[in-house]
């Protein structure tokens, strides 16, 4: 498939789901996009399935020496609470889609493959798989539907099993963590899209469309429980992984982090200078002459 041939389907979120509906498993996101470079210290708080229709990336759990490239017609499974990073590789866009889920009931598609080790699979045709995501992303977000989305996921693993080669070449990582759950409260399911996607231009009225509120409820329910603002909660996540990523992957320049926390690099100077009373790079050459 090449990226003219990839339809670009927003990111759309399910938070919330009816009390009284008791889904055995939930659709978190659902999308496509052009991938870009992500570190997560923590893992991401959801199972994530990714689809490679185009171009190709790299992959590793964090303190693993080696990258797994992840190819076209590739499926990428990242169980939650994994901490692991990808970036793109070679001149050509890296188009994926992605599903990514929470089990209700722990171990539901562990029989599947989908448990608490990560793999690669090759795939006959990730082109057959548009259809079916496509049917996830259509029943998610606005027209959010918790009982559809999921028989609609269960579809999509079903076409996914179909077109896997095989698993010979699965890799497995060594260690993985307890897989979060979500809370209840709307600060909660905030908090959590806000630490899954630090990397995202967001804006106060896209958090609360993707929790479900307005932004003046969102942000008086979050500052009522946590004592400050969305927006503000999500700077101070960003300097934090900021500073995590300038002691822990020297590899990175400071420009690919701010780019990783979703800041512009001349603004991230300016509020780590704010925060810790120096430059991010003064900080990397005092720990590095230490």
């Amino acid at each position: 498939m090449t990226p003219v041939d990839m339809p670009l389907l927003a990111l759309r979120s399910n938070l919330q789901t009816p009390p009284e509906q008791d889904v055995p498993i939930r659709v978190y996101t659902v999308g496509t996009e052009k991938q870009s470079a992500i570190t997560r210290m923590k893992g991401f708080s959801a199972n994530q399935l990714f689809l490679t229709f185009a171009g190709s990336g790299l992959f590793r759990p964090l303190g693993q020496d080696n990258w797994d490239i992840v190819e076209t017609d590739t499926l990428l499974y990242i169980p939650a609470g994994l901490p692991h990073e990808y970036v793109p590789q070679g001149p050509d866009p890296w188009y994926v889609g992605y599903v990514t889920f929470v089990e209700m009931r722990e171990g539901l598609l562990e029989g599947w493959g989908f448990g608490k080790q990560p793999y690669r699979q090759k795939l006959a045709s990730a082109r057959a798989l548009l259809a079916p995501l496509a049917a996830v992303w259509s029943c998610s977000g606005p027209e959010f539907d918790a009982w559809r989305s999921a028989e609609r996921l269960f579809a999509f693993c079903l076409e996914l099993k179909k077109q896997a080669a095989g698993a010979a070449g699965a890799e497995t990582a060594d260690s993985v963590v307890k897989t979060p759950r979500y809370r209840d409260s709307a600060a909660g399911s905030a908090v959590r899209f806000l630490h899954d996607h630090l990397n995202r231009e967001l804006t106060m009225s896209e958090l609360a469309s993707y929790v479900g509120y307005s932004a003046k409820q969102l942000s008086r329910l979050f500052r009522k429980e946590l004592g400050t603002t969305p927006m503000q909660y999500l700077q101070r996540v960003r300097l934090k992984t900021g500073a995590l990523l300038l002691a822990e992957q020297p590899h990175m320049t400071v420009r690919q982090i701010a780019a990783h926390i979703g800041m512009e690099p001349e603004y991230f100077t300016r509020l780590y200078r704010r925060a810790y009373g120096t430059t991010p790079s003064e900080a990397r050459r005092k720990r590095s002459g230490e």
